[in-house]
Order: structure tokens, then C-alpha cells, then sequence
């Protein structure tokens, strides 16, 4: 017996160790206190500052634009008071400051230059309602020919409150996720400014290179992970499905760089998603749900497919 559960502690020490080696990054803004800004260290605006930190312990931390009115604060309402996959208290979440929220990765960073072949993007979230929201998204213009304003990707709230996850490849083909309107709650920053009363939720986008899959949690629903969008993306016909790093650069962007809380459309910061995030993570692996930071079990049942490859114009 003693034996058989030291096996098993092994196994899942081994598969624990799997699943750390595929993280990329992850971003967890627990450095607070709460309502505390995300520093940028007194920088003129734009310029790179590590104010939150990586967990991966790969070093790819993010920068504000700047404090106050395209910055974050930290904020001690949060979805979950830990991690399930981690054990880790979870104190804080971050909120925009202002109208122009913006988090970045260094451009000098390696993390820029990626392009995984199979990738998970999970993040937790409680948003305002609105238009586009791009939770994390990644600069560029001119990946795709067939919309050339389009950036790299989007992993976001649409019009509506459905949730999407949109790419470009590196062989040129657009893929995309949607799923059905009204998948999830969100609050009238006029009426609720703090979403008081309103659900938070996890969100996760898998890409094995064949199959694109959105999975959406309402945190303490008790109905588990639902598979809310998928597409297969083999039938693109694209002979490299593997995610680009984009192209192009502008004055206050560049090709590859990944962002939190803003997309990008026409070379232009847009797409802003207004509200409260937390527990960000991207992974060079296709997890399965049982490897999602928060791991309950899924129901699988498909509430909305968004159109095979199709394209959709943003805005």
C-alpha cells in the first residue's frame, strides 16, 4: 500500500512538472495592497517597467502604461481565495484606473518572438458590458492578408457577451472560436462601478494545432467548465496552424508583443476590457481541463460555435 501511494505521489509530482515546464507566463497581480496602483516607477508613459510580476519565473512581467489614466490598480475582490491547481492564496485582482488601460510584456523579452504550435490561454475575469474586450491579446498588423487590420490574437468579449479566441497563423490563415450571446454577466461601470453582485468567471482557449476549443467557468455556479465554441481548424486547409508572432510596428507598438486588458485593430490600442482581471496564464501546450487553474470537472456541452475560419470584422 505504502508503496502504491508513493507511486501515485510520484505520478503527480511528474505530471505537476509537466504541466509547469509548458507555462510561458502567468501573471497573478498579487503584489498589492489593495488599491495600491501597478507601478511604473515615475517612467514617461509607454516606457517598458516591470510592475507585476511573472510567476512562471520566466521574467516576462508586465508594464502599465503608465499610473492613473491608462493604468491598474490592485484590488482585494477577487473570484477565487486560492488557486486550485497551485494551492496558492489568491488576494488580489486587478482593475483599470482610467480609460486607457494597458499591460504589457517587455519588447526586448523572448516571449515576443513564440510561436507555439499548440497554446492554452486561461484568465479570470469580471467586466464591464460593452463592445470588444480583448482580456489578452497580441500586436500586429498585416498577419493576414485577407483583413490586414486585424492584430495576431484576440482573447475577448465581443458585442453582446459572447467570448472569443481569434488568431492568426504563421502560414497566413485566420481561425476563431465564438461563442453564443450573452455566455456570461457583466455590469454598468454608471449604474454597479465595482460589479457588485456579479459573477466572476474563467475563461480558457486550447489550440492542439487541429481543434480550437473555449472553455468558460462561472465560478461558484457549481456547473463546471462548458465548452462554449469550437472549431476545427485542420479543415483551414493552412499548412502550419502554429500561432504567429504577427508583423509590423508602429510608435508605440511592436510585432509580437502580448498584452492584458487592451487589444489592437489598424496598428491602433483598442479593444480595451474594462473591469477586473486576474490569474493570467499562457501555456506552449493544449491542458486539458484537468490541468486548468482552476480545475472542476467539465460538462461538455456546446452552447455556440463560431464560424470555421471565417472572418469577422472587429468593429
Amino acid at each position: 500500500m505504502k508503496s502504491r501511494i508513493l507511486t501515485v505521489l510520484g505520478m503527480m509530482c511528474i505530471a505537476a512538472m509537466s504541466v509547469q515546464a509548458s507555462t510561458i507566463a502567468y501573471w497573478r497581480f498579487e503584489e498589492g495592497p489593495d488599491r495600491a496602483q501597478v507601478s511604473h516607477g515615475g517612467l514617461p508613459d509607454g516606457v517598458y517597467y516591470e510592475g507585476t510580476a511573472d510567476s512562471s519565473g520566466n521574467g516576462y512581467g508586465l508594464s502599465v502604461w503608465t499610473e492613473g489614466w491608462a493604468g491598474y490598480q490592485y484590488r482585494s475582490d477577487v473570484g477565487i481565495s486560492y488557486v486550485p491547481r497551485t494551492g496558492q492564496p489568491n488576494q488580489f485582482a486587478v482593475k483599470n484606473t482610467g480609460g486607457y488601460p494597458t499591460l504589457f510584456t517587455n519588447p526586448d523579452d523572448p516571449i515576443r518572438t513564440i510561436t507555439p504550435s499548440a497554446f492554452t490561454i486561461e484568465a479570470t475575469f469580471k467586466l464591464e458590458n460593452g463592445g470588444w474586450r480583448t482580456i489578452v491579446g497580441r500586436d500586429s498588423r498585416g498577419a493576414f492578408a485577407g483583413n490586414p487590420d486585424l492584430a495576431a490574437l484576440y482573447f475577448q468579449a465581443i458585442p453582446g457577451n459572447g467570448l472569443a479566441i481569434k488568431f492568426c497563423d504563421v502560414s497566413g490563415y485566420w481561425h476563431e472560436a465564438v461563442s453564443a450571446s450573452n455566455i456570461f454577466t457583466g455590469f454598468d461601470w454608471g449604474t454597479n462601478p465595482d460589479g457588485i453582485g456579479v459573477p466572476w468567471y474563467s475563461m480558457a482557449a486550447v489550440s492542439d494545432g487541429s481543434t480550437l476549443s473555449l472553455y468558460l467557468l462561472q465560478i461558484g455556479a457549481g456547473t463546471g467548465w462548458q465548452l462554449i465554441a469550437q472549431t476545427n481548424i485542420a479543415a483551414s486547409g493552412s499548412p502550419n496552424t502554429a500561432l504567429t508572432m504577427g508583423q509590423g510596428s508602429g510608435s508605440d507598438w511592436i510585432a509580437g508583443t502580448w498584452t492584458v486588458g487592451r487589444g489592437m485593430y489598424a496598428g491602433g490600442h483598442t479593444d480595451r476590457a474594462y473591469g477586473f482581471l486576474d490569474e493570467v496564464r499562457i501555456s506552449d501546450a493544449a491542458l486539458s481541463v484537468s490541468e486548468f487553474l482552476i480545475p472542476e470537472p467539465a460538462s461538455i456541452v456546446l452552447m455556440g460555435l463560431g464560424a470555421m475560419g471565417l472572418l469577422r470584422r472587429k468593429q
